[in-house]
Parts: C-alpha cells; sequence; structure tokens
C-alpha cells in the first residue's frame, strides 16, 4: 500500500534566464526569493507544511516551489 502525502505549491514569474541567479532563503516561515534587477518576492507557508523539505525549480520563467504536507497523525490532527 502506498501513501501519497500532499504538496503544497506556490508559483510565480521571474526573469528569463535568471535560475541561476536566483537565491532563496527562508526566515521562519516566510520564503524570499531574490534575484538579478532587484527581483524579490516573499511566500509565507502555511503551519502545516514540512519546510526543512522544501524544494524549488526554475522552469524558463517560472519559479516553482514544493513543500510537503506534514504526515497526519492517528487521530487525524496536524
Amino acid at each position: 500500500m502506498s501513501v501519497t502525502i500532499p504538496v503544497y505549491v506556490v508559483t510565480c514569474r521571474v526573469p528569463p534566464g535568471s535560475g541561476p541567479q536566483l537565491r532563496v532563503a527562508i526566515a521562519d516561515r516566510t520564503v524570499r526569493v531574490t534575484g538579478p534587477g532587484g527581483f524579490e518576492r516573499m511566500f509565507d507557508l502555511p503551519p502545516y507544511v514540512a519546510i526543512e523539505s522544501l524544494q524549488w525549480e526554475v522552469y524558463t520563467d517560472v519559479f516553482e516551489l514544493r513543500v510537503p504536507h506534514r504526515s497526519l497523525d492517528p487521530s487525524g490532527a496536524r
């Protein structure tokens, strides 16, 4: 039996070709993405995601951030 854990996904447009120059920083539950030309975006993550498992990728001019939800305990609480 396999279990699928939901994933929280955030996307935003970034300057084309800026992928290698983007920097991602996390403070508390806020993700800050910065890049060339003064580019900056900030995202607040919900409390039910596993920040330690955060992953991100850039596809041409789209930044995609993926963070899995924390596992549910047997009582159903998060």
